[in-house]
């Protein structure tokens, strides 16, 4: 009788891992995909602004009536470094995500390894996310000196960079009940 029934569940968990692979096979590699573009073209926007000193010295002009040649090209390039400095915690995550998606495409979704990693992928993401909110002001801070007061809202502290760390906070909150309920299954299977 137990034979039938493993016989019988069998053939539905193949159908419905067969169903699964393959979206989500298609979701981790999007997720990747996504991942590495951001990586990619965020400095590289951010830098390509940057580098054309005299255009983001002028816009600066013009908006909080800075004089351009007041900032010292150390001022700027220490300003610029400053800014940059998010990008290799926001590598290591997207590392991280990319190690997540290799252990889901491997079939270990509900793993405490995955959990653990995911865990990993919130905190790197929350760290580069905290070093965001503090690089923007402490850049425009070198260079706008007493013009600072004059920068908008947004620039200390962008809506967009809540919804980042609502995020992060959700997904290290996601990781712990995922270790959770795989330690639950894994001694569960023990016993059973």
């Amino acid at each position: 009788m137990s034979n039938d029934t493993t016989h019988d569940s069998a053939p539905i968990n193949s159908t419905r891992l067969l169903a699964l692979n393959p979206k989500l096979r298609w979701a981790c590699h999007s997720i990747r995909l996504a991942a590495l573009v951001l990586i990619v073209f965020e400095p590289a926007i951010i830098l390509w602004d940057l580098t054309d000193r005299t255009a983001l010295l002028e816009r600066m002009s013009r908006l909080y009536g800075l004089d351009p040649a007041g900032v010292s090209d150390f001022r700027y390039w220490s300003a610029v470094t400053i800014v940059m400095l998010k990008f290799p915690l926001a590598a290591i995550a997207v590392a991280r995500l990319w190690r997540l998606t290799g252990i889901y495409l491997e079939g270990r979704v509900f793993s405490v390894e995955a959990a653990a990693t995911l865990r990993l992928v919130a905190l790197w993401g929350f760290a580069a996310t905290i070093v965001d909110l503090t690089t923007l002001p402490l850049a425009a801070a070198l260079i706008l000196t007493e013009h600072i007061v004059k920068l908008p809202m947004d620039v200390w502290l962008a809506p967009i960079d809540v919804f980042f760390v609502l995020c992060c906070v959700f997904t290290l909150a996601l990781s712990v009940i995922l270790e959770t309920a795989a330690e639950i299954a894994s001694e569960h299977a023990r016993f059973v």
